[in-house]
Protein backbone atom coordinates (compact mmCIF):
# COMPACT_ATOMS: atom_id res chain seq x y z
CA UNK A 1 0.00 0.00 0.00
CA UNK A 2 3.04 2.58 1.11
CA UNK A 3 4.42 1.73 -2.68
CA UNK A 4 1.32 2.13 -3.99
CA UNK A 5 0.62 5.49 -2.85
CA UNK A 6 4.10 6.89 -3.45
CA UNK A 7 3.68 5.79 -7.08
CA UNK A 8 0.62 7.55 -7.46
CA UNK A 9 2.02 10.41 -5.74
CA UNK A 10 5.24 10.49 -8.21
CA UNK A 11 2.24 10.65 -10.61
CA UNK A 12 0.57 13.15 -9.71
CA UNK A 13 3.67 14.89 -9.41
CA UNK A 14 4.76 14.24 -12.59
CA UNK A 15 1.61 15.14 -14.14
CA UNK A 16 1.33 18.49 -12.46
CA UNK A 17 4.68 18.88 -13.88
CA UNK A 18 4.12 18.48 -17.44
CA UNK A 19 1.13 20.62 -17.41
CA UNK A 20 2.96 23.35 -15.57
CA UNK A 21 5.59 23.03 -18.58
CA UNK A 22 2.84 22.58 -21.32
CA UNK A 23 1.07 25.61 -19.44
CA UNK A 24 4.46 27.46 -19.73
CA UNK A 25 5.86 26.69 -22.43
CA UNK A 26 1.95 27.37 -25.02
CA UNK A 27 2.62 31.03 -23.39
CA UNK A 28 4.35 33.92 -25.79
CA UNK A 29 7.44 34.43 -25.21
CA UNK A 30 7.22 38.00 -24.59
CA UNK A 31 4.22 39.93 -24.41
CA UNK A 32 5.79 43.47 -25.36
CA UNK A 33 7.44 41.48 -28.18
CA UNK A 34 8.17 43.69 -31.60
CA UNK A 35 6.74 42.12 -34.55
CA UNK A 36 9.83 41.02 -36.99
CA UNK A 37 9.96 39.20 -40.35
CA UNK A 38 10.82 35.64 -40.17
CA UNK A 39 11.71 34.21 -43.36
CA UNK A 40 10.97 29.96 -44.19
CA UNK A 41 12.93 29.04 -46.87
CA UNK A 42 11.65 26.59 -49.42
CA UNK A 43 12.47 22.80 -48.63
CA UNK A 44 12.82 23.66 -44.98
CA UNK A 45 11.76 21.27 -42.10
CA UNK A 46 10.57 21.91 -38.69
CA UNK A 47 13.07 20.79 -36.89
CA UNK A 48 15.23 24.48 -38.13
CA UNK A 49 12.44 26.25 -38.37
CA UNK A 50 11.26 25.49 -34.57
CA UNK A 51 14.98 26.03 -33.54
CA UNK A 52 15.38 29.60 -35.19
CA UNK A 53 12.04 30.46 -33.71
CA UNK A 54 13.72 29.80 -30.47
CA UNK A 55 17.24 31.57 -30.99
CA UNK A 56 15.27 34.45 -32.02
CA UNK A 57 13.54 34.39 -28.79
CA UNK A 58 9.79 34.33 -30.69
CA UNK A 59 9.17 31.16 -28.99
CA UNK A 60 10.09 29.13 -25.68
CA UNK A 61 10.95 26.01 -26.44
CA UNK A 62 11.91 24.51 -29.85
CA UNK A 63 10.83 21.23 -28.67
CA UNK A 64 7.56 22.21 -27.62
CA UNK A 65 6.75 23.76 -31.02
CA UNK A 66 7.46 20.25 -32.46
CA UNK A 67 5.66 18.33 -30.04
CA UNK A 68 2.45 20.61 -30.44
CA UNK A 69 3.35 19.91 -34.25
CA UNK A 70 2.94 16.38 -33.84
CA UNK A 71 -0.11 16.71 -31.83
CA UNK A 72 -2.12 18.84 -34.42
CA UNK A 73 -0.57 16.89 -37.38
CA UNK A 74 1.20 19.73 -39.04
CA UNK A 75 5.08 18.99 -39.23
CA UNK A 76 4.89 18.64 -42.67
CA UNK A 77 2.42 21.85 -43.80
CA UNK A 78 4.79 24.32 -42.49
CA UNK A 79 5.03 26.50 -46.19
CA UNK A 80 7.59 29.11 -47.27
CA UNK A 81 7.86 32.78 -47.20
CA UNK A 82 8.18 35.54 -45.05
CA UNK A 83 6.01 35.94 -41.96
CA UNK A 84 5.32 39.20 -39.52
CA UNK A 85 5.67 37.54 -36.20
CA UNK A 86 6.08 38.64 -32.65
CA UNK A 87 7.06 37.18 -29.33
CA UNK A 88 3.90 38.44 -27.99
CA UNK A 89 2.15 35.48 -30.49
CA UNK A 90 1.62 32.11 -28.58
CA UNK A 91 3.42 29.49 -30.35
CA UNK A 92 0.17 27.93 -31.43
CA UNK A 93 -0.38 31.04 -33.15
CA UNK A 94 2.86 31.18 -34.65
CA UNK A 95 2.38 27.72 -35.79
CA UNK A 96 -1.07 28.74 -37.28
CA UNK A 97 0.30 31.77 -39.45
CA UNK A 98 3.30 29.35 -40.71
CA UNK A 99 0.83 26.38 -42.02
CA UNK A 100 -1.65 28.60 -43.19
CA UNK A 101 0.97 30.08 -45.73
CA UNK A 102 -0.53 33.97 -45.01
CA UNK A 103 3.02 35.61 -45.48
CA UNK A 104 3.66 39.12 -46.07
CA UNK A 105 2.38 40.07 -49.19
CA UNK A 106 3.35 42.56 -51.78
CA UNK A 107 1.36 44.29 -54.15
CA UNK A 108 2.89 44.75 -57.94
CA UNK A 109 1.91 46.22 -60.81
CA UNK A 110 3.26 45.60 -64.48
CA UNK A 111 1.88 48.09 -67.28
CA UNK A 112 1.09 47.65 -70.29
CA UNK A 113 3.96 47.07 -73.38
CA UNK A 114 6.97 46.93 -71.14
CA UNK A 115 9.84 44.90 -71.59
CA UNK A 116 11.11 42.17 -69.55
CA UNK A 117 14.20 44.37 -68.18
CA UNK A 118 11.55 46.58 -67.45
CA UNK A 119 9.54 44.04 -65.02
CA UNK A 120 12.79 43.03 -63.90
CA UNK A 121 13.73 46.75 -62.53
CA UNK A 122 9.96 46.79 -60.94
CA UNK A 123 10.06 43.26 -59.07
CA UNK A 124 13.09 44.14 -57.61
CA UNK A 125 12.03 47.49 -56.83
CA UNK A 126 9.19 45.95 -55.01
CA UNK A 127 11.40 43.95 -52.88
CA UNK A 128 10.36 40.91 -54.41
CA UNK A 129 12.76 38.98 -56.84
CA UNK A 130 16.45 40.38 -57.45
CA UNK A 131 15.98 41.82 -61.43
CA UNK A 132 19.10 39.25 -62.48
CA UNK A 133 17.95 36.29 -60.91
CA UNK A 134 14.62 36.92 -62.43
CA UNK A 135 15.57 37.59 -65.96
CA UNK A 136 17.66 34.49 -65.49
CA UNK A 137 14.33 32.38 -64.79
CA UNK A 138 12.99 33.95 -68.00
CA UNK A 139 15.89 33.09 -69.99
CA UNK A 140 15.85 29.44 -68.46
CA UNK A 141 14.89 27.14 -71.89
CA UNK A 142 14.22 24.24 -69.97
CA UNK A 143 11.80 26.12 -67.10
CA UNK A 144 10.41 27.63 -70.41
CA UNK A 145 9.55 24.70 -72.15
CA UNK A 146 7.17 23.48 -69.08
CA UNK A 147 4.89 26.47 -70.70
CA UNK A 148 4.47 26.00 -73.90
CA UNK A 149 7.33 28.68 -74.69
CA UNK A 150 10.30 27.77 -77.15
CA UNK A 151 11.75 31.01 -77.35
CA UNK A 152 15.01 32.48 -75.68
CA UNK A 153 13.18 34.25 -73.29
CA UNK A 154 9.23 34.55 -71.74
CA UNK A 155 8.74 38.25 -73.38
CA UNK A 156 5.84 38.48 -74.58
CA UNK A 157 4.52 35.87 -72.00
CA UNK A 158 3.96 37.99 -68.74
CA UNK A 159 0.36 39.26 -68.43
CA UNK A 160 0.27 43.00 -67.56
CA UNK A 161 -1.82 42.97 -64.46
CA UNK A 162 -1.67 43.94 -60.80
CA UNK A 163 -0.23 41.12 -58.34
CA UNK A 164 -0.12 40.23 -54.85
CA UNK A 165 2.49 38.01 -53.89
CA UNK A 166 4.19 36.79 -50.57
CA UNK A 167 7.21 38.38 -50.05
CA UNK A 168 10.62 35.44 -50.15
CA UNK A 169 9.05 33.58 -53.16
CA UNK A 170 11.75 32.79 -55.83
CA UNK A 171 12.09 34.13 -58.66
CA UNK A 172 10.97 31.35 -60.72
CA UNK A 173 7.80 31.34 -58.64
CA UNK A 174 6.83 34.61 -59.04
CA UNK A 175 8.00 34.12 -63.28
CA UNK A 176 5.44 30.90 -63.19
CA UNK A 177 2.57 32.90 -61.56
CA UNK A 178 3.02 35.92 -64.43
CA UNK A 179 2.85 33.22 -66.93
CA UNK A 180 -0.02 31.33 -65.74
CA UNK A 181 -1.98 34.25 -65.82
CA UNK A 182 -1.29 34.60 -69.09
CA UNK A 183 -2.33 31.49 -70.03
CA UNK A 184 -5.06 31.64 -67.87
CA UNK A 185 -6.58 34.89 -70.21
CA UNK A 186 -5.36 34.06 -73.50
CA UNK A 187 -7.98 31.09 -72.86
CA UNK A 188 -10.25 32.95 -71.74
CA UNK A 189 -10.28 34.63 -75.83
CA UNK A 190 -8.69 32.05 -77.63
CA UNK A 191 -9.80 29.02 -76.17
CA UNK A 192 -8.40 26.78 -78.74
CA UNK A 193 -5.23 28.11 -78.86
CA UNK A 194 -4.12 24.36 -77.53
CA UNK A 195 -4.64 23.52 -81.62
CA UNK A 196 -1.51 26.16 -82.46
CA UNK A 197 1.62 24.80 -82.49
CA UNK A 198 4.18 26.73 -79.90
CA UNK A 199 5.50 28.58 -83.31
CA UNK A 200 2.11 29.79 -83.96
CA UNK A 201 1.58 31.09 -80.64
CA UNK A 202 4.44 32.82 -80.26
CA UNK A 203 4.16 34.69 -83.73
CA UNK A 204 0.68 35.52 -82.74
CA UNK A 205 2.44 36.98 -79.43
CA UNK A 206 5.60 38.87 -81.23
CA UNK A 207 2.43 40.94 -83.69
CA UNK A 208 0.41 41.44 -80.65
CA UNK A 209 3.29 43.12 -79.23
CA UNK A 210 3.81 45.44 -82.14
CA UNK A 211 -0.08 46.11 -81.86
CA UNK A 212 0.43 47.20 -78.12
CA UNK A 213 2.61 49.68 -78.86
CA UNK A 214 1.03 51.10 -81.81
CA UNK A 215 -2.71 51.47 -80.97
CA UNK A 216 -4.12 53.55 -78.48
CA UNK A 217 -7.88 53.22 -79.11
CA UNK A 218 -8.93 50.12 -77.93
CA UNK A 219 -11.70 49.52 -81.37
CA UNK A 220 -8.74 49.50 -83.59
CA UNK A 221 -6.16 46.85 -81.76
CA UNK A 222 -8.35 44.63 -84.01
CA UNK A 223 -8.35 46.73 -87.16
CA UNK A 224 -4.26 47.89 -86.72
CA UNK A 225 -3.85 43.87 -86.43
CA UNK A 226 -5.34 42.78 -89.59
CA UNK A 227 -3.65 45.56 -91.30
CA UNK A 228 0.02 44.02 -90.06
CA UNK A 229 -1.69 40.01 -90.96
CA UNK A 230 -2.73 41.75 -94.75
CA UNK A 231 1.10 43.08 -95.08
CA UNK A 232 2.47 39.48 -93.50
CA UNK A 233 0.14 37.92 -96.01
CA UNK A 234 1.03 39.79 -99.21
CA UNK A 235 4.44 40.20 -97.74
CA UNK A 236 4.64 43.70 -97.60
CA UNK A 237 7.03 45.25 -94.96
CA UNK A 238 5.12 45.85 -91.55
CA UNK A 239 6.68 49.31 -91.33
CA UNK A 240 5.53 50.03 -87.71
CA UNK A 241 7.56 52.51 -86.16
CA UNK A 242 7.20 50.98 -83.23
CA UNK A 243 9.84 48.42 -84.15
CA UNK A 244 12.24 50.90 -84.81
CA UNK A 245 11.44 52.72 -81.22
CA UNK A 246 12.10 49.26 -79.83
CA UNK A 247 15.60 49.17 -81.66
CA UNK A 248 16.43 52.64 -80.17
CA UNK A 249 15.39 52.50 -76.72
CA UNK A 250 15.93 48.54 -75.79
CA UNK A 251 19.23 47.79 -78.36
CA UNK A 252 20.68 51.10 -78.35
CA UNK A 253 19.68 52.35 -75.00
CA UNK A 254 19.13 55.48 -75.72
CA UNK A 255 15.68 57.77 -74.49
CA UNK A 256 12.39 57.60 -76.40
CA UNK A 257 12.52 59.37 -79.42
CA UNK A 258 10.45 62.09 -80.29
CA UNK A 259 9.90 61.53 -83.71
CA UNK A 260 11.17 58.82 -85.91
CA UNK A 261 13.77 60.31 -88.69
CA UNK A 262 14.47 58.74 -91.94
CA UNK A 263 17.68 58.16 -90.60
CA UNK A 264 16.34 55.63 -87.85
CA UNK A 265 14.38 54.01 -90.66
CA UNK A 266 17.48 52.99 -92.21
CA UNK A 267 18.99 51.02 -88.85
CA UNK A 268 20.73 47.98 -89.93
CA UNK A 269 18.48 46.09 -87.51
CA UNK A 270 16.54 42.34 -87.82
CA UNK A 271 13.73 44.67 -85.74
CA UNK A 272 13.52 47.22 -88.23
CA UNK A 273 10.56 46.21 -89.94
CA UNK A 274 10.88 49.25 -92.57
CA UNK A 275 14.29 47.01 -94.23
CA UNK A 276 12.91 43.53 -93.49
CA UNK A 277 10.00 41.73 -94.20
CA UNK A 278 7.95 39.47 -92.16
CA UNK A 279 7.59 39.72 -87.99
CA UNK A 280 10.86 40.76 -85.90
CA UNK A 281 13.04 37.87 -84.01
CA UNK A 282 10.98 38.41 -80.88
CA UNK A 283 8.31 40.34 -79.25
CA UNK A 284 8.98 43.68 -78.60
CA UNK A 285 7.27 44.19 -75.10
CA UNK A 286 4.37 42.37 -73.39
CA UNK A 287 1.32 43.11 -74.76
CA UNK A 288 -2.23 43.44 -72.11
CA UNK A 289 -5.62 41.64 -73.04
CA UNK A 290 -6.33 44.00 -75.58
CA UNK A 291 -3.65 43.45 -78.22
CA UNK A 292 -3.82 39.85 -77.58
CA UNK A 293 -7.13 39.20 -78.41
CA UNK A 294 -6.74 41.71 -81.80
CA UNK A 295 -3.52 39.17 -82.80
CA UNK A 296 -5.53 36.07 -81.57
CA UNK A 297 -8.62 36.80 -83.37
CA UNK A 298 -8.23 39.36 -85.81
CA UNK A 299 -11.25 40.72 -88.15
CA UNK A 300 -10.87 39.87 -91.76
CA UNK A 301 -10.74 43.15 -93.89
CA UNK A 302 -9.15 44.35 -96.75
CA UNK A 303 -6.77 47.42 -95.01
CA UNK A 304 -3.47 47.31 -96.00
CA UNK A 305 -2.24 50.53 -93.91
CA UNK A 306 -3.18 53.02 -91.08
CA UNK A 307 -1.95 56.59 -90.57
CA UNK A 308 -2.66 58.63 -87.49
CA UNK A 309 -5.70 60.72 -87.85
CA UNK A 310 -6.01 62.69 -84.22
CA UNK A 311 -2.59 62.67 -82.20
CA UNK A 312 -5.08 63.66 -79.24
CA UNK A 313 -7.34 60.87 -79.31
CA UNK A 314 -5.27 58.28 -81.18
CA UNK A 315 -7.55 58.04 -83.78
CA UNK A 316 -6.33 56.19 -86.99
CA UNK A 317 -6.97 56.15 -91.37
CA UNK A 318 -7.22 53.02 -92.43
CA UNK A 319 -6.40 52.60 -96.00
CA UNK A 320 -7.08 49.82 -98.58
CA UNK A 321 -4.95 51.19 -101.15
CA UNK A 322 -1.41 53.14 -101.27
CA UNK A 323 -3.15 56.29 -102.92
CA UNK A 324 -6.17 56.25 -100.20
CA UNK A 325 -2.99 55.89 -97.70
CA UNK A 326 -0.93 58.90 -99.56
CA UNK A 327 -4.87 61.26 -99.25
CA UNK A 328 -4.75 60.50 -95.56
CA UNK A 329 -1.21 61.52 -95.26
CA UNK A 330 -1.64 64.82 -96.90
CA UNK A 331 -4.62 65.20 -95.04
CA UNK A 332 -3.35 65.02 -91.66
CA UNK A 333 -0.37 67.43 -92.81
CA UNK A 334 -3.30 70.12 -94.30
CA UNK A 335 -4.54 69.83 -90.56
CA UNK A 336 -1.00 70.42 -88.98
Amino acid sequence: MKVLVALLLIAGIAAGGILYAFSYYSQCADPAGETVVFTVENGEHLPHIAGRLEEQHLIRSALFLRILAKLDKTENLFKSGQYSLSAAMTPRQIQNLLVSGSGINIKVTIPEGITLNRIAAILEEADLAKADEFIAAAHDKEFLSQYFITADSAQGYIFPDSYLFQKGLSAKTVLSALLDTFYYKLESFCPGWKSLTPEEVYNKVILASIVEREYRLPQEAPLIASVFYNRLEHNIALSSCATVEYIITEIQGKKHPEYITYDDLRIDSPYNTYLNRGLPPTPICNPGAVSLEAAFNPPETDYLYFLLKDPETGEHYFSKRFSEHNNARVLYLKKR
